[in-house]
């Protein structure tokens, strides 16, 4: 027989917890705000400090060829130690080169070259030296630059921090990248302080970063020199000096150098503030106008003192020709012109700021992209999703909550019920369940199905006031008592039973009779299980090699 059982809906639950804001989620909120502003004052932290017995446990020892067609062999770890190519101590570390052996025919000089086993996204590197590599036909930097199996030189670029030749008096600081990274909006004595840029092909200032630039030499790059006394031997006798390279690919968006002789160097300390350092002696824009950012990328440290080869061999004769030799048979033959061709390191410091730190955590999540904004699109289609789903388990819970009620049984008394199916009709406040007819009873169910509604706030309570609250009772529970909200369970499993309800006297089995209408209704009080209303975004280093 058909039955006609309005379903009681709870009024609006959320009218139960305070609405004023709490103060620890105000303080958040500011919080997030203010978070871009303390990016801005780039308060670096002190992650490595590298000088030590331990030193070249940090780097690879790599033994290639090498890529700028050096007169060198580059040693492994265990050459260079069993050679007496490196040292380390707590007070500095010392890469050299060979400076004993007379070489045949077309073989290099055994010298070092170490790449950092991590790599940077940005930061600030401090580095100390009281002595560096000089001797004609020499080529020493301190450099970096990035590239793995699917990204080959230059795509994620290379920043030689110092670089020099034969005994030059300063060092040089260059870029080299692919297409599309222009420096003409940098102006010598205003964005930086130094000796200028460097040269072209045609006397004009190289300007243009990538390796492939006209008017340039063939990977060129662009490139500004330091101050004299920066390199060479008037470095050494002055007892060396601090360089400092910023790599700021967030907040500022730009690489900085500065060059400070030994007894000038600014406190740096654990928190340094370089902004306080005045004007930088080297300066290079990232500013998407000219140049992204996303032309440096994963890049390692590397020390390297090569010999000859595309820059060092073809400038030999022009600082080096009163040799009366080429610059090969010169390295080859005169190995004891190369024992100032070496490396004294005090100190190898590196800091990094909150906005690069966050910005790799997000990549270890979302993986290297060079699309901006990919991380935010993603978070955007999580929480869509964990929307939907939570939709899906209200509708569930509304729709098991409304089959339960239907099945429960009633003081005792069985209702025939035939599940599935169950016809909704659309209004929201007044649902109803249309009935169908059944000959066999359900069992009556027990308190023991019945589950408490928890108290305070716990997440369960939330999930069943979200999924299983109304805005107000329907119309038709408003003359009828409801089943208390704390005596039943949305979506027990064995039904529902009627407990410490306001109602004194047992209440009546629904009428059957024989010639059903729904009339025959009208004067029974309603049945109701709690539902929820279900309605709640220079030449490279690297080279072509």
């Amino acid at each position: 027989r058909d039955v006609s059982i309005s379903i009681w809906q709870r009024p609006n639950a959320l009218s139960d917890f305070p609405t004023e804001p709490e103060p620890a989620m105000f303080r958040f909120t500011v919080g997030l705000v203010l978070l871009p502003l303390s990016w801005a004052t780039l308060r670096y932290h002190k992650v490595e400090s590298l000088v030590g017995p331990n030193f070249f446990d940090n780097w690879k020892f790599y033994s290639g060829p090498d890529p700028t067609h050096g007169t060198v062999k580059f040693t492994t770890r265990g050459e260079s130690w069993t050679k007496r190519l490196v040292s380390s101590s707590s007070e500095r570390v010392v890469i050299s080169v060979d400076n004993t052996t007379v070489l045949q025919g077309n073989e290099g000089r055994p010298a070092v070259r170490i790449e950092s086993k991590k790599s940077y996204n940005g930061g600030l590197f401090v580095l100390k030296l009281d002595h560096v590599p000089t001797a004609c036909g020499a080529w020493p930097a301190f450099w970096m630059f990035g590239d793995d199996a699917q990204h080959s030189w230059p795509r994620w670029g290379e920043y030689d921090i110092l670089e020099s030749i034969h005994m030059l008096d300063y060092a040089t600081t260059t870029l080299h990248t692919r297409d599309s990274c222009d420096q003409r909006a940098v102006n010598e004595g205003i964005d930086f302080i130094g000796q200028g840029w460097a040269a072209g092909t045609a006397s004009n200032k190289a300007k243009n970063c990538w390796v492939k630039a006209p008017q340039q030499y063939d990977n060129q790059g662009c490139g500004q020199k330091l101050p004299k006394g920066s390199f060479g031997p008037a470095f050494n006798r002055a007892g060396g000096g601090t360089f400092v390279a910023e790599w700021d690919p967030i907040v500022n968006k730009r690489l900085r150098t500065w060059f400070f002789p030994v007894g000038q160097e600014p406190e740096i300390g654990d928190r340094p503030e370089p902004d306080l350092w005045g004007v930088p002696n080297s300066f290079f824009t990232l500013n998407e106008k000219w140049c992204t950012a996303a032309h440096f990328k994963n890049m390692r440290m590397v020390f390297d003192t090569t010999f000859c080869g595309d820059y060092a061999g073809a400038s030999f004769n022009g600082y080096c020709g009163w040799t009366n030799m080429k610059c090969e048979a010169y390295v080859r033959s005169k190995p004891n012109d190369f024992s100032n061709a070496y490396w004294s390191i005090q100190r190898l410091d590196v800091y990094e700021n909150d906005a690069v730190m966050a910005a790799e955590s997000n990549q270890m999540v979302l993986g290297s992209s060079s699309f901006p904004g990919l991380g935010l699109v993603f978070l955007l289609l999580v929480a869509v999703l964990a929307i939907g789903l939570f939709y899906f388990q209200c509708s569930q819970r509304r729709l098991e909550a409304m089959q339960n009620a239907a099945k429960s049984s009633y003081k005792g008394n069985q209702v025939n019920v035939d599940s599935p199916p169950l016809g909704l009709s659309p209004g929201r406040r007044g649902r109803e369940l249309i009935l169908k007819d059944r000959t066999e009873p359900l069992s009556p169910s027990r308190a023991s199905d019945v589950e408490p509604v928890p108290q305070g706030w716990t997440w369960h309570r939330v999930w069943l006031m979200m999924c299983c609250a109304s805005d107000a009772p329907s119309q038709t529970a408003a003359t009828s008592p409801p089943v208390g909200y704390g005596d039943v369970a949305p979506g027990s499993p064995g039904g529902m039973n009627i407990v410490n309800t306001s109602m004194s006297d047992p209440l009546p089995p629904p009428v059957v009779s024989s010639q059903p209408s729904m009339s025959a209704m009208t004067n029974q009080p309603s049945l109701g299980r709690i539902l929820s209303s279900g309605h709640q975004g220079s030449v490279s280093r690297q080279g072509s090699g």
